[in-house]
């Protein structure tokens, strides 16, 4: 195919993501970002393949993960940075019930790539509460999400694919897809939370979900795994670690509050009576709907004006996956899944269903 122009808004993991597949694809590239993110910069990056009220996997974590991985890892080559970290995570389990589904699972061939079999030693782990054991997942990683961001913002600039700046609205012509005076082929918006703030699928069910976590320093909570319960803890290294996350709805606020560190605070002493020193709480806004999918696709009125958004909290596993997906869309025609198309939004009359 020939090679086409495509402008990207936003240059978070989607538009990253997305960026560096049609790259690969032959096409070129225009992203337009300006510099500040408090969405993928701030995210912990970390990708735990399984659901844990009824431990079960995640959806589509098969593909997503083998596509995760293969793409994190080439992307250290291209940006010359660390940014895969290969981590066990420590299950704390919460009930008998809970328990019990794991022990079934552990035996089931699809599950035990992810479910390693509860030991006598994971029975009586004593680096923190146990009253109904715990247990460890295989398979998982972090992405460290600012290396991330910052790395590829400055990759897309030494090569002349980046306008740092604010997206200007004036500037764009979505009719003859024109910005700043130059014409590109396709467009697509990437902007995550603030969609909203742009006419172009405003309609759509992406929501604001403000998410907190905070960094301490301890000598007494265990590096080697990532304990989960409550809160994840993610070992960042030198006795530093990452406590989250806060859920918030609808709350596109940036400020740190006292109430969502005491939040944290409590969740990780159901993990144990650890001493600790905060040292800093951070803020971010992801961008969520409502069914837990994200929402890829075309505007049902402009021609070659698409969205990639809603990655969740599941983003750094499932965004590379959807690039690829998005792009065969684009450029081949390629139905998109139903669960993450846009057309779940609209009736045959183009009329939003929200």
């Amino acid at each position: 195919m020939e090679s086409q122009h495509v402008l990207i808004i936003g240059a978070g993991l989607a538009g990253t993501c997305l960026a560096h597949q049609l790259i690969a694809n032959g096409h070129r590239v225009q992203l337009v970002d300006r510099g500040i993110n408090h969405s993928t910069a701030v995210a912990a990056g970390m990708v735990n393949p399984m659901v844990f009220r009824r431990m079960n996997k995640s959806w589509r974590l098969d593909e997503f993960m083998i596509d995760a991985r293969n793409y994190y890892l080439q992307l250290e080559q291209v940006l010359d940075s660390k940014l895969f970290h290969p981590i066990v995570i420590r299950r704390m389990l919460s009930s008998e019930q809970e328990r019990n589904y794991w022990l079934d699972r552990q035996k089931t061939p699809e599950f035990q790539t992810y479910l390693s079999e509860i030991t006598p030693a994971d029975e009586s782990y004593s680096r923190a509460h146990n009253q109904f054991g715990s247990g460890r997942l295989k398979s998982c990683f972090w992405v460290d999400a600012k290396a991330y961001y910052e790395h590829n913002l400055d990759y897309f600039e030494r090569k002349g694919s980046l306008l740092k700046e604010d997206f200007d609205l004036s500037s764009f012509d979505e009719i003859n897809l024109n910005y700043n005076g130059k014409t590109y082929d396709k467009v697509v918006f990437a902007v995550g939370y603030q969609q909203m703030n742009t006419p172009f699928f405003k309609e759509l069910p992406i929501q604001q979900t403000k998410g907190q976590s905070i960094r301490v320093h301890s000598k007494e909570i265990p590096e080697n795994e990532s304990l989960n319960r409550k809160c994840f803890v993610l070992p960042l290294g030198n006795n530093v670690f990452r406590i989250g996350a806060t859920y918030e709805w609808d709350n596109p606020d940036l400020t740190p509050t006292e109430e969502a560190k005491k939040e944290l605070m409590d969740h990780l002493s159901v993990l144990g009576s650890y001493s600790y020193e905060i040292i800093d709480q951070q803020v971010g806004v992801r961008p969520t709907v409502l069914d837990r999918r994200p929402i890829l696709g075309a505007h049902h009125s402009i021609k070659n004006l698409y969205l990639f958004n809603g990655l969740g909290t599941k983003g750094y596993l499932m965004a590379p996956t959807l690039a690829r997906e998005l792009a065969d869309f684009m450029f081949e025609g390629i139905p998109l899944d139903k669960e993450i198309s846009i057309e779940r939004f609209y009736s045959k009359s183009n009329v939003p269903i929200v």
